[in-house]
């Protein structure tokens, strides 16, 4: 396989992600403001007071990508000591939340903050790549 041949590859998986987290972003910012009240009654233990009172769209989806992440790591270890230690009313709240809210934040909105940087990631390095042949 020659360089031109991996750089394609690279260049290919970077736009596939890209694309894949522009489309999560769209699909985000149409969805939050239609289910943000459903998903704070759900999982409002899991957000901090302050957040609780702002439903406009940048921090209503923000709100949904952290309760997404939250309930990425609701099985973890980094999860039990550093957000759900002596909060037993998060650990309710994940465990009684219905499965179509957890399926959102996690497969929509915690999906678009583990793909976005590896799309930028990927995307700095094919161009150093370009830059540098």
């Amino acid at each position: 396989m020659n360089d031109s041949v991996a750089f394609g590859i690279l260049l290919f998986t970077t736009i596939g992600v890209g694309a894949l987290a522009f489309l999560l972003v769209i699909v985000g910012m149409i969805l939050a403001p239609f289910i943000i009240d459903k998903v704070d009654r759900a999982l409002g233990p899991l957000a901090s007071e302050k957040e609780l009172f702002f439903k406009r769209l940048p921090l209503s989806a923000h709100r949904m990508s952290v309760y997404g992440f939250k309930v990425l790591c609701r099985y973890t270890s980094w999860g039990e000591r550093h957000i759900y230690r002596d909060h037993p009313d998060r650990v309710h709240a994940v465990e009684s939340a219905p499965p179509w809210i957890l399926n959102v934040v996690t497969w929509i909105y915690a999906s678009f903050v583990i793909v976005a940087p590896i799309a930028i990631l990927l995307a700095v390095i094919a161009t150093r790549i370009h830059d540098a042949g």
